[in-house]
């Protein structure tokens, strides 16, 4: 019997949406390019004695009830027979280029949700293919011979449905939801099971008696507005299986960051000016890779009492050359550091207000060199590995941090982010 007021997804226009999910993603590399793992607790994020949060764990971790996000010491308290991990996001990003590659090759509407997760529309492709369910099947099919690992799979009308579907699939299934199964389908999910309901919010609806999402159905829109303000509406909706909201298909970025948490808090001066100029070398790469100038350079600072403070400075030339960007890193990391005496867990620095030109000012006298140096070294860093070519103060690192291979450093936390 329906719920009255309530209405469901069956009733918009009919879309075909796929939301794929690399299964446990890091865990399941670790375990590809190392078989003796296979079928044992895995935890990747770092060591148990360390700071930090798992970053992924494998399926025999959660038996435990361990998961992501959980700090490390937690999850050995929980499973002291597993494996702990540090990871290397290289490698990670390396095999998530793969599994985009194969994706981009069936559609050009692909949402890249994030390294391993990813929402795919075949609304515009009905003359290309002759049904949208085998479209996908081959996609999951396609993704394990090629890139190695576990996918799952859901379809649906939707990104919500599609999202709720793939979580039905797992670990390394397909699920369709067909049109008019909406809510027989939504009716037993737990509310943590609808994104924006996080655990404040689940503690708020529980204390109303409101478990399921068939419960959620029961509050009036006006009470789910008192609640949540403006969420409220989103939460009417997606509880009832409505979702309008498009693919947001990779178009111009907005900003690059790249960040990194520390092992152990820092408070040498030289070993943070260390980190930064390697995550600026890091940005300015980034930057003339997707052929982009940064307006604004901003610095994050995170301090051992977990304030986390920034600071931003303006350019009237924007910059995509490493030293340029680590000039003004340098000064405002400086500001932020001399006005404290804690130590610091977590350093970054980010590029916004991009530009794909960029336009000399009268009043400044912009030196073609910096750009043909830069080029030349990216052309001497795709051959020979990005710490072929490295300043003396990014050598700092060396002593720290171990090699992926000449790609770069193995951070705690590469954090390389759009």
């Amino acid at each position: 019997m329906r719920l009255p007021g309530a209405q469901f997804s069956s009733c918009q226009k009919r879309r075909y949406i796929v939301h794929i999910d690399l299964d446990a993603f890091f865990a399941s590399v670790e375990v590809l390019l190392n078989p003796s793992l296979k079928g044992k607790p895995l935890v990747v994020g770092g060591l148990p004695h360390e700071r930090g949060v798992a970053a992924t764990c494998s399926y025999e971790a959660r038996k435990y009830g361990v998961h992501s996000g959980m700090p490390l010491r937690e999850c050995y308290k929980l499973c002291p027979e597993a494996i702990f991990v540090r990871g290397n996001y290289h490698l990670y990003q390396s095999f998530s280029e793969k599994f985009f590659q194969i994706l981009h090759d069936y559609t050009p509407d692909v949402e890249e949700a994030s390294l391993d997760e990813a929402y795919l529309e075949f609304t515009r492709c009905g003359q290309l293919y002759s049904s949208f369910t085998e479209v996908a099947k081959d996609i999951k099919c396609r993704v394990e011979r090629e890139v190695g690992l576990s996918v799952s799979v859901g379809a649906a009308s939707n990104k919500i449905l599609a999202k709720l579907a793939t979580r039905r699939a797992k670990p390394g299934g397909f699920f369709e939801l067909q049109p008019g199964e909406e809510e027989e389908f939504l009716r037993e999910l737990d509310i943590s099971a609808i994104p924006g309901i996080g655990p404040k919010a689940q503690v708020m609806l529980r204390l109303l008696n409101v478990h399921k999402i068939a419960d959620l159905w029961r509050l009036p829109l006006a009470t789910l507005r008192s609640l949540f303000g403006v969420m409220g509406d989103e939460l009417y909706l997606l509880s009832r299986g409505i979702d309008y909201r498009p693919l947001q298909t990779r178009g111009k970025s907005e900003s690059f960051s790249r960040e990194t948490t520390f092992l152990q808090d820092v408070w040498d001066r030289d070993l943070l000016l260390a980190h930064l100029a390697y995550l600026s070398d890091r940005l300015a790469l980034t930057l003339r890779q997707e052929k982009f100038y940064a307006q604004v350079i901003e610095v994050k600072a995170r301090y051992s009492d977990f304030k986390t403070v920034s600071k931003r400075r303006f350019l009237s030339m924007p910059v995509q050359e490493m030293n340029r960007i680590y000039r003004v890193a340098e000064e405002l990391f400086l500001e932020l550091w001399d006005k404290s005496r804690l130590t610091l867990r977590l350093v970054g620095v980010k590029g916004s207000r991009l530009v794909e030109e960029r336009h000399l000012s009268l009043f400044e006298f912009y030196q073609e060199k910096d750009e043909r140096l830069s080029q030349a070294l990216d052309r001497v860093r795709e051959r020979y590995g990005f710490t072929a070519v490295l300043t003396g103060r990014e050598k700092m690192l060396g002593e720290v941090y171990e090699e992926d291979k000449g790609r770069g450093f193995i951070l705690k936390t590469a954090s390389l982010t759009r």
